[in-house]
């Protein structure tokens, strides 16, 4: 998966500024940075809910040249590839978990309703959730919430799954389900990419950190230099200290 050279602006402000960036296969890329730096327009043009005016996307043998319209048929294909999970759920408040989950696979991928729902029991078990194939969305708490969604990402069997803050309207504890279900994804070397606060949470998880800051990238590479205290870039340890409250007086 990779992205060239892309731009996008909203109205006169230029969001995304020539970002070019690989997602490495079966590794968590994780995008940090400050509030309003780009980081959701990125993984958003992943999956084409956001469309750039410019560059290149290229993913699975899929070739976009953004310059160009981009026809329904070409974000359907990208997007049965492409798991989201937003912030806040995006469930259906009318279906059970278990139709919740099934949703995808029958009405896009065209699976069978007995092996949708197979699959559907699959996914729940694996994030913790499946005794709740019959209860409504209004019946479960955020973080039970959130792995149902993580689930019916994972129903389509997709190649990466994109996460959008999935934990940041979440308690701790709360959060912390919904972490373990993502580390344990990670160990099974699911390809995702995460857009996340929680530094602790990257600083564990990723196998690559990006740091964007005014639509550019200022840091792309492994976790472990990224968190030095030796690293080089002054603004990249002061967001660092400011985010673990390392610099509270």
């Amino acid at each position: 998966m990779k992205l060239t050279q892309i731009n996008k602006t909203y109205g006169n402000k230029h969001v995304l500024k020539d970002i070019t960036l690989e997602f490495p296969a079966g590794q968590i890329t994780v995008l940090v940075g400050p509030s309003g730096s780009g980081k959701s327009t990125i993984l958003r043009s992943l999956n084409l809910l956001v469309m750039p005016e410019s560059g290149q996307y290229d993913f699975n043998g899929h070739q976009i040249d953004f310059r160009q319209p981009v026809s329904n048929k070409e974000k359907l294909a990208i997007r049965r590839e492409t798991g989201m999970v937003f912030q806040n759920y995006n469930l259906f408040p009318h279906k059970t978990v278990l139709n919740n989950v099934t949703e995808g696979p029958t009405q896009v991928l065209k699976m069978g309703r007995q092996h949708a729902n197979e699959l559907a029991r699959e996914v729940l078990t694996k994030v913790g959730m499946a005794d709740y194939g019959e209860v409504y969305p209004s019946e479960l708490s955020g973080g039970q919430a959130q792995r149902v969604a993580i689930a019916r990402a994972l129903a389509m069997k997709p190649r990466y799954v994109l996460l959008d803050e999935p934990t940041s309207a979440l308690d701790p504890e709360l959060e912390l389900s919904v972490l373990k279900v993502l580390l344990q994804l990670a160990r099974e070397k699911q390809s995702m990419v995460l857009v996340t606060h929680n530094m602790a949470f990257a600083k564990q998880i990723a196998d690559k950190i990006v740091f964007v800051e005014n639509g550019e990238i200022i840091y792309d590479g492994v976790p472990e230099k990224f968190f030095s205290a030796e690293n080089p870039n002054e603004r990249i340890r002061n967001f660092i200290a400011s985010m673990t409250m390392e610099n509270l007086k």
